[in-house]
């Protein structure tokens, strides 16, 4: 008569082969969540980001004696930089740099004002137009991947 109690070698592999499945299968789950919630995030401080310029853009004037509403790279005293060299291919040349923090990472959002005039000669240099269509186009890249939000907005002459 043996005395079988306990398990043995194979019992105890098998048992740990299961549990190495299981863990690797939720620690796939956790990366995917945090890999999303950081796509919100850098998601949602963009809208945040157009959102302030469309504000901004909203506040400059635009009447018969004065046209501060243009295009970035067109108007004095802006603060304008370029976008780096591939940063954001569909970007354009012009814009606003704007460095957040999220989650103790530095991220980089490159935005662009675009003036559209409507009921006027068509040319933002003279303010003669009804209205003007604001464009604000936020980018940025994470992962290699480039992303936008784009927010549009009409701005009637006061």
């Amino acid at each position: 008569m043996s005395n079988e109690k306990g398990l043995s070698l194979v019992e105890v592999m098998i048992a740990l082969v299961v549990l190495l499945f299981v863990s690797l299968a939720l620690m796939q789950t956790a990366l995917v969540s945090i890999e999303s919630n950081t796509k919100n995030s850098l998601r949602d401080e963009a809208v945040s980001i157009a959102e302030g310029r469309m504000s901004e853009a909203k506040q400059l004037t635009f009447t018969q004696t004065s046209t501060n509403l243009v295009n970035d790279g067109t108007g004095a005293g802006l603060t304008n930089t370029v976008c780096p060299p591939g940063y954001w291919s569909t970007f354009g040349a012009t814009g606003v740099l704007v460095t957040r923090t999220i989650k103790n990472t530095s991220y980089n959002f490159c935005t662009n004002r675009t003036v559209i005039e409507f009921g006027g000669d068509g040319s933002l240099s003279t303010p003669d137009a009804i209205s003007r269509e604001v464009t604000i186009t936020v980018g940025w890249m994470w992962k290699g991947d480039e992303y936008s939000h784009r927010l549009t907005s009409m701005v009637e002459r006061k």
